[in-house]
């Protein structure tokens, strides 16, 4: 009797044993009043509390619930059907240093005589999973939010700091916009308000804290006691007065190497980041980095727009674009301010247009347009124009082709230059030099005029303002004009001037740089005329020009744009495309070489990406995209499916592209990217199968021990409550061995199947 009791000992105690093996809190509580009778070791790691801080207190379980699930945890586990079955919830614990934790319930009851008796059950940290899911939410939140026109760029970086604090609940976020060394609140959601005005326009340095040293040495700094670290001495007083003592800080760096901003993480107790902390964080600042750059590009973009907008206005230089394939004309504001149209009246196309041509001129101008369609060739062309008002206007255009990888013509593009002014002055300088200079001192251009050896005869007020400080004591008669060029400049003037000597009465346009006082270049745009005398023979050469700094630097704005942009493509970890929606063209940046080893150089269309599309995925997919370009309400498509790569196995992908619309809200272009989420979908796919094994076990543990140890603890029941005798007694001590020995087979096959529990995911089982 004694050696079977010491059995059935052994193996309950191997049962425990076995308990602790497992990756996640085995528990047993009393199924009436939620008392806990078990707890495994494994809580010391989830929770970092032992067994026994546990089991010693009452309520334990129920204090360590997060405070905004308890009462629905409580009432979850208060139902108690009437027969055992198994059962799951998901919640919140706090952790012994305060920090939250997800956890995911398995449990079953267990019943005797049709009435709970047990609870029994395993917690699994799911927090890593659920953390990954939150913030993939979050980014895909942001990212929309800042896709949106209107939404203020501080309501966007507000909304993605106050998220990451959800997923770290003790974690105060700051991101400081660095500009000129300084460091400048962008957000600071959950910081007193205070303490971010203290620390507003601080200079960045060695020793300026975590968030000015993470700037100054562009790399991540880590303090993680804020009262004893060097680097805050000069600070910490402003942060422990509102009890911050910890602080990370990551600089967030462009293409370019510049640190745009620090993204700041705060904290009320001295605390060392976690590695789940430190990757979100470098998460997050990726994130913030394409954020920043991208805000950066449209205000460099618009602001060159506008430049642009302003020059051609003031230089009367408008252009235009003709959709060869729909007749669709597009003019700029400034060609409609030269033709003296309304473009909410006046419909452009190449018709219409032909009819605002002098009569004189509209064959000609048809023939040279036509001409480009057949050669390919630019074209450059004087034209009259009508106005509404009768007036006519004199042009110089210029115009090109663009056409598709087949040749077949796309659209032409152009633009005009309103010369009626120069021809008015010109006819104005042949009739008489009194009013010539009249004029010409009254212009805000530069007007000059030079003898066919280079020297000054002329030049007028305004050029006179701009030069005098190399002019000033020099005699004009005896001075070549090239004094005040750029040296690398002169051959090119020389070579004007032989134009104009060559082919009197025709404008030569020509951009020269000019010097400066300070050493420093003056772009400048001439147009040069030889006039004649009566024998219609060149000699002298008049110029007219004009400071166009402002348009160089638009021009320079707009090419360091574009190769930001370029650098964007090459840095990226996804593939970024542009698809041309009319054509059917895709154009794709690096990251589709890397992400799925294709030559982004060769030609790609709408046609060949469905092809490398999963048969089974297509028509939802093809069907979604379509659907979201047909709709005129929608901006943004995005959608999952499987793509096939170079080399023939299939990757799955999430799409996400914004639709770029003409004034009719017809889909015209989209802009986007495609990420490869294969390893995050094998991922989850490998913690459901390992969840799978788990409820298997839980089941096994629930009903394959529960009979041999119901037959044991009957078998115990005969042998010490009712009288025996000794053939009785050796054959019931017998059928408890026999259970003792089925309760061991079934450990030990629980023992096993624990064993072959791996996250692992293979990626061929999801191709």
């Amino acid at each position: 009797m004694k050696i079977k009791g010491q059995v059935l000992t052994n193996s309950k105690d191997q049962f425990y044993s076995l308990l602790q093996t497992i990756e996640g809190i085995a528990w047993e509580a009393e199924a009436d009043t939620l008392r806990f009778t078990f707890v495994s070791n494994h809580v010391k790691q989830i929770l970092g509390f032992s067994p026994q801080d546990w089991l010693k207190q009452p309520h334990f379980w129920e204090d360590h619930i997060h405070p905004d699930d308890r009462e629905k945890v409580l009432n979850y586990y208060s139902k108690r059907p009437q027969r055992a079955q198994s059962r799951s919830f998901e919640y919140r614990m706090v952790k012994a240093d305060g920090s939250v934790v997800w956890i995911k319930d398995v449990f079953s009851i267990i019943s005797e005589a049709g009435a709970p008796t047990l609870l029994r059950g395993l917690m699994l940290d799911t927090t890593m999973s659920r953390r990954l899911s939150d913030l993939e939410h979050l980014e895909q939140t942001v990212l929309e939010l800042n896709s949106k026109n209107g939404v203020p760029f501080r309501e966007v970086l507000s909304c993605y700091l106050t998220g990451v604090e959800a997923l770290f609940p003790k974690m105060l976020c700051s991101i400081l916009h660095v500009r000129n060394s300084r460091l400048y609140n962008w957000s600071s959601p959950s910081l007193p308000k205070p303490y971010v005005e203290a620390i507003e326009n601080l200079p960045i340095s060695a020793q300026g804290g975590s968030c000015g040293t993470a700037a100054f040495l562009k790399q991540k700094v880590i303090v993680t006691d804020i009262e004893n670290d060097p680097r805050w001495a000069n600070y910490k007083h402003l942060a422990l007065i509102f009890n911050l003592r910890a602080c990370w800080s990551h600089p967030v760096i462009n293409s370019d190497g510049e640190v745009m901003a620090t993204l700041g993480m705060y904290y009320h107790e001295p605390r060392i980041p976690d590695e789940d902390e430190l990757k979100v964080i470098e998460r997050v600042t990726a994130l913030f980095k394409i954020i920043l750059e991208n805000t950066q590009k449209s205000e460099i973009i618009n602001e060159s727009n506008l430049l642009m907008a302003q020059s051609e206005e003031l230089a009367h230089f408008g252009n235009w674009r003709w959709d060869v394939q729909n007749n669709l004309v597009t003019w700029s504001d400034t060609l409609y301010a030269i033709y003296d149209l309304n473009k909410n009246d006046f419909k452009a196309t190449f018709e219409a247009r032909q009819e605002l041509l002098h009569p004189a001129d509209r064959q000609r101008v048809y023939d040279i347009i036509t001409g480009v369609l057949r050669t390919k060739e630019k074209v450059e062309f004087e034209e009259r124009i009508i106005r509404p008002s009768g007036e006519i206007r004199y042009l110089k255009s210029w115009g090109m082709l663009k056409s598709d990888a087949n040749g077949m013509p796309v659209a032409m593009i152009g633009a005009c230059l309103d010369v009626t002014d120069s021809r008015k002055t010109k006819e104005a300088l042949k009739a008489t030099a009194s009013r010539l200079k009249a004029l010409v001192d009254a212009e805000t251009n530069y007007v000059i005029r030079v003898n066919l050896d280079g020297k000054y005869t002329y030049c007028n007020k305004k050029y006179r303002q701009d030069f005098d400080w190399i002019l000033y004591d020099k005699n004009l008669a005896d001075t070549d004009a090239s004094i005040t060029i750029q040296p690398y400049h002169h051959d090119l003037v020389k070579e004007i001037t032989r134009n104009c000597v060559e082919n009197p009465d025709r404008v030569f346009q020509v951009d020269v740089d000019k010097i400066q006082k300070d050493g420093s270049t003056k772009p400048t745009r001439w147009q040069f005329i030889g006039l004649t005398n009566s024998k219609g023979e060149t000699f002298e050469i008049q110029c007219i020009g004009q400071d166009i700094t402002d348009l160089k630097n638009a021009e320079n704005e707009l090419r360091i744009s574009n190769e930001r942009y370029e650098y964007v493509n090459k840095v990226s970890n996804d593939a970024i495309f542009s698809w041309d929606i009319v054509t059917g063209n895709v154009k794709w940046g690096d990251g589709f070489f890397r992400l799925f080893g294709f030559d982004v150089n060769e030609d790609y269309t709408f046609e060949k990406w469905k092809l490398q599309v999963h048969p089974s995925d297509i028509n939802k997919t093809e069907a979604s995209l379509l659907g979201s370009i047909a709709d005129h309400t929608q901006s943004n498509w995005t959608g999952e499916y499987r793509f096939r790569r170079a080399d023939g196995m299939y990757a799955n992908v999430e799409g996400n592209g914004y639709i770029i619309r003409d004034e009719t809200g017809r889909g015209i272009r989209m802009i986007g990217l495609l990420r490869d989420i294969t390893e995050r979908l094998n991922y989850l796919k490998a913690i459901e199968n390992q969840n799978e094994q788990l409820r298997e076990i839980a089941w096994m543990q629930s009903h394959g021990v529960r009979a041999p140890l119901a037959k044991i603890m009957g078998l115990i029941d005969l042998i010490k409550n009712y009288p025996n005798n000794d053939i009785e007694k050796s054959q019931l001590l017998g059928y408890l061995l026999t259970s003792a020995n089925e309760l061991d087979d079934v450990v030990r096959t629980i023992s096993k199947k624990t064993e072959h529990i791996e996250l692992k995911a293979s990626a061929k089982q999801f191709l």
